[in-house]
């Protein structure tokens, strides 16, 4: 059950991660992190994604060079 605020992958969108802005009937919008474009997804597109396995910053995944202290 996706919710707002929420960091998730979006299928589609390979090595990106989203931030959810509000889920309705279905739908989830949605922005990729270091970005400001809103998209309108299905929320059965979206996979919940931990905070820590994507960079603040520029939003990709895998990427660390945001400084955020992660645990491996």
């Amino acid at each position: 059950m996706l919710r707002k605020g929420m960091d998730v992958t979006v299928a589609g969108y390979r090595g990106v991660a989203f931030w959810v802005r509000s889920v309705s009937r279905g739908r989830a919008k949605v922005t990729m992190i270091g970005d400001d474009r809103v998209f309108d997804v299905d929320e059965d597109d979206c996979t919940p994604l931990a905070r820590e396995d994507y960079c603040g910053v520029c939003g990709q995944i895998g990427c660390r060079c945001d400084g955020l202290e992660r645990r491996d």
